[in-house]
């Protein structure tokens, strides 16, 4: 049965820049992306978003983003894919461990992820996963 693993986390820098910009519709958006996570998941995070927002409360993205931290007493370094749709009444959320990319003393972790809000809008990371 998988466990399941709570953080909040911060966003310590966003840079993002057009990499696209067609003649009609929104530009894409590269959005290059560094966090720290506090709780079950304690560490940091370098992402890659692609985005499209078309709007101040609509946007879409899939990211990479490599994370370093500490899940059980246990030290080493994951990647995670994960993608969002937002503006509408129930924003869509995916995410994975990446098969096989877990390091050091978290090698062998699968599972999934999910970065959202709690019931306050805290941003929150979960992680269900299993480790061998």
């Amino acid at each position: 049965m998988p466990k399941r693993a709570i953080s909040s986390w911060d966003t310590k820098s966003w840079v993002e820049k057009n990499y696209y910009e067609p003649e009609q519709g929104f530009p894409l958006i590269r959005a290059d992306v560094r966090r720290s996570f506090q709780g079950d998941v304690e560490g940091h995070g370098e992402a890659v978003l692609l985005c499209c927002r078309p709007g101040e409360t609509r946007m879409g993205y899939v990211a990479t983003e490599h994370i370093e931290a500490r899940v059980e007493g246990r030290s080493g370094t994951f990647v995670v894919q994960h993608a969002a749709a937002m503006g509408t009444d129930e924003p869509q959320s995916v995410g994975y461990v990446v098969p096989g990319s877990a390091t050091g003393e978290l090698e062998g972790l699968s599972g999934t992820v999910a970065f959202d809000h709690d019931e306050e809008n805290k941003p929150r990371f979960v992680l269900e996963y299993r480790l061998p």
